[in-house]
């Protein structure tokens, strides 16, 4: 293994200057005699350049050639990637990372490249030693998950969020279990920006937050309009209530209910033919039909037999506020017995 690794970098770097110079491609000696480098350091290096996809190999007789690869080394498909990766040897050492990590992360390749993850100084790969020794991570830290998916051979995948100077991010990392052309094995880590997205749920997180206090609040006040409501339609001694199209009992004061001779439980969402005459519910459902026919008020006088009384029967429209179509009548029943008693009763 070469001691240097910026030497190395060198060496690799000169080796794939005198192929470019050369694209029909040279043998190990052509290479050697060119650079006055012994064969067997040259044969090592361009291994390790054809182990990384940036030069090539063929046979031709009894010689090795190489030329530069006419592939896209692996390197530059890194860095047509969006999304910063990483890739670690199983000692979890950096081998690889693309220029998107280096300008997201603010490193140069000799702070990163050959380093152990936990000498990276990055929230990913922090690790906090306590006195017995024992390692404890902190919450952004993946280095139990890295560990984990290079014993166990599995993917993982993780969320985390990082303070940058220009604020909070939040990076959805993938650990993928890799292995190389030596046949060793390690991982690549995909770290992919999903600041917006999760700013896009926070928000609507509030929204919805905000939204479950509207409806609340809404209920309340709901709530206490049909207290109100309910509070003066049941001091009044006039019959109040509501109907549907089919004459189905909705809202009914206590006077109704009193006048009727039933628990408001049973009457509300009965029908009116259920407590009246089959004549009475006709004359009824005549006029209901009316208010949803016409849009306005309806009045009329109405009479009990046994005892004998009567009443000014009310019925107005309750209307939809947007569409202004009926949806309800509402009714407002007065007895007028005694006023009917005298012989000019204008009801009569």
């Amino acid at each position: 293994m070469i001691s240097n690794p910026h030497g190395e970098n060198e060496k690799l770097g000169e080796i794939k200057e005198v192929l470019e110079e050369n694209p029909s491609g040279m043998t190990i000696k052509g290479i050697s005699d060119k650079m006055g480098m012994n064969r067997n350091s040259v044969a090592k290096y361009l291994e390790i350049l054809t182990i990384s996809g940036e030069a090539e190999r063929k046979t031709v007789g009894p010689a090795k050639v190489y030329k530069i690869s006419d592939s896209v080394p692996l390197s530059a498909v890194l860095d047509y990637s969006d999304d910063c990766i990483l890739v670690l040897d199983e000692e979890m050492r950096v081998t690889r990372a693309n220029r998107q990590f280096f300008e997201k992360f603010d490193f140069d390749r000799g702070e990163v490249i050959d380093e152990s993850a936990r000498d990276v100084d990055i929230p990913i790969f922090d690790r906090i030693e306590e006195d017995e020794g024992i390692p404890v991570f902190p919450e952004e830290s993946v280095l139990p998950d890295i560990q984990a998916a290079l014993s166990e051979k599995k993917k993982r995948s993780t969320e985390i969020e990082m303070e940058f100077e220009e604020g909070d991010f939040f990076f959805e990392i993938e650990i993928i279990p890799t292995t190389f052309h030596s046949g060793r094995t390690g991982v690549t880590l995909v770290c992919k920006d999903i600041t917006k997205r999760k700013q896009a749920e926070n928000q609507l997180k509030e929204y919805r937050k905000r939204l479950e206090e509207l409806v609340k609040d809404r209920a309340k006040e709901i709530r206490r309009t049909k207290e109100r409501l309910s509070s003066l339609i049941n001091a009044s001694h006039d019959s109040i209530y509501m109907v549907d199209e089919d004459c189905r009992y909705i809202i009914v004061n206590k006077e109704l209910v009193e006048r009727i001779g039933v628990d408001e439980n049973e009457l509300i969402g009965s029908n009116f033919e259920e407590f009246h005459t089959e004549e009475e519910t006709l004359e009824f459902r005549e006029k209901v039909e009316k208010v949803f026919e016409t849009g306005e008020t309806v009045r009329h006088k109405h009479s009990w037999d046994d005892p004998e009384r009567h009443f000014l029967r009310t019925m107005s429209p309750v209307k939809d506020p947007e569409n202004q179509e009926v949806e309800k009548v509402a009714v407002v029943s007065k007895d007028i017995t005694f006023m009917c008693d005298c012989e000019d009763c204008e009801y009569t």
